[in-house]
């Protein structure tokens, strides 16, 4: 019995070295790590808040839309951008308004909300739509430097066969059937596994004369 007690109290006393020593370090580590979890947890809460508001928003933008009531789905827009940039909603609903001022030729309002998508959105999915759009709206406007700008910004590499499609419509603007023909041959290649795009293509060349 003596001996299991002198075990035990060399045991206590090993304990408090080792806290003696360690106890300073592992109380800042379990610090850190319940700071870092209580800061992330707030963290995701604000973002699903900032989601939640956003979501609300893009909602009356669709209903907007429905009504074609353009000057609230331009005021909706804007505060979307101003008020909550960084959610998923905002570039969608930048889209959305740049489809409407388009149809209703203005051009201007229409290429500050796609430059905005472009610039802004983290999604680079979005952001090819953007680039790709804005590259047809300077061909109709015979502005050929920046839609040629705009069609060799990075992009999501799933519109390749998109981005080349556009570089044909470009030369076709510019009267380059020549340019026009290997933008487009091109463009079926990278659009191999794309049956719609190819079609879409396909249907160019045959025009032009392949």
């Amino acid at each position: 019995m003596a001996h299991f007690d002198l075990n035990e109290q060399q045991q206590i006393d090993n304990v408090k070295y080792f806290w003696k020593d360690w106890g300073k370090y592992i109380l800042t580590i379990v610090s850190v790590l319940v700071v870092g979890y209580i800061a992330n947890s707030a963290y995701l809460w604000y973002q699903q808040k900032l989601a939640r508001a956003a979501a609300q928003i893009y909602a009356e933008v669709s209903v907007a839309l429905t009504a074609t009531d353009t000057t609230k789905v331009f005021k909706l827009t804007d505060k979307l951008i101003q008020e909550l940039p960084s959610t998923e909603y905002t570039p969608m609903a930048s889209l959305q308004a740049a489809k409407l001022a388009f149809e209703h030729k203005d051009y201007t309002l229409a290429e500050k909300y796609l430059i905005w998508v472009k610039d802004k959105s983290s999604d680079k999915s979005l952001q090819s739509i953007a680039a790709l759009r804005l590259a047809s709206i300077y061909v109709d406007q015979k502005a050929f430097d920046k839609a040629r700008l705009m069609l060799k910004t990075k992009h999501d590499l799933a519109f390749d066969g998109l981005f080349y499609e556009g570089r044909g419509d470009m030369y076709i603007a510019m009267g380059d059937l020549t340019k026009a023909r290997d933008a487009y041959k091109e463009g079926l290649q990278k659009a191999a596994s794309d049956p719609i795009t190819s079609q879409a293509i396909q249907m160019k060349l045959d025009i032009i004369g392949s």
